[in-house]
């Protein structure tokens, strides 16, 4: 029995079987680098607070699967120093910070729904969520610190969304360039061993009262007329 096929599916599956002077791009992905997880209290309180404020979401998880991204954001000719970039899926046990609906798929922007691909796993778990991790090949890239998430390994992960971060260059069109707005643990010591997730709460909580302490001390604050 054949399944109904949408015209957008269609088109996307039309597009993507372009060679690469076409509109879609392949790339041979660059492997995940190994990373050794920071051990227990080696981040110091400071540089987690730094993260936790710029965090979007804050997850215990453990990846499930990833696969390289479907060629919106890896171009197909890459010289010298190269970066591809993974879809993860990972499963949740405990929010700190955020929300999972938030995190169901790939966040590209304002690229117009017509060209928007299927799901990249599929229909997700209500605990599962799906990041995105760069793989590069390049030590001074600014992607180059990223913590790689490895299957079946249980971590603390602080994602932050990198807004405006990635032209989707799988579209080869003359305008407007769409970006991209992947949701990733960028630097040393946003992912940390599962034993950490205490202190990471703890510190967020601390954070928090300081917030309403001093969103209250500002709301107390005498007006003097002129």
């Amino acid at each position: 029995m054949r399944l109904p096929i949408s015209s957008s599916q269609v088109l996307f599956w039309l597009l993507s079987s372009v060679p690469a002077c076409g509109m879609f791009k392949t790339a041979a992905p660059v492997a995940p680098i190994s990373q050794v997880t920071p051990a227990v209290g080696q981040v110091p309180d400071s540089v987690l607070e730094k993260l936790i404020r710029g965090s979007e979401l804050i997850v215990l998880a453990t990846p499930l699967d990833f696969m390289p991204d479907n060629g919106f954001l890896n171009p197909s000719f890459q010289l010298g120093a190269k970066e591809t970039w993974y879809n993860v899926k990972l499963a949740v046990d405990s929010v700190g910070k955020g929300k999972l609906k938030r995190a169901k798929s790939p966040d590209l922007g304002i690229l117009p729904q017509l060209f928007v691909p299927p799901p990249p796993f599929g229909r997700l778990a209500a605990n599962e969520i799906v990041v995105q991790y760069p793989a590069v090949t390049f030590s001074r890239s600014e992607w180059s610190a990223a913590p790689p998430p490895i299957i079946g390994e249980r971590a603390v992960f602080i994602f932050r969304k990198c807004w405006y971060c990635v032209t989707i260059r799988g579209l080869a069109i003359r305008g407007p360039y769409y970006k991209a707005h992947p949701l990733v643990a960028q630097s040393w010591g946003s992912k940390l061993d599962p034993a950490e997730w205490p202190r990471v709460i703890q510190l967020l909580a601390n954070l928090q009262r300081l917030r309403k302490q001093r969103a209250s001390s500002e709301g107390s604050r005498p007006e003097f007329l002129p």
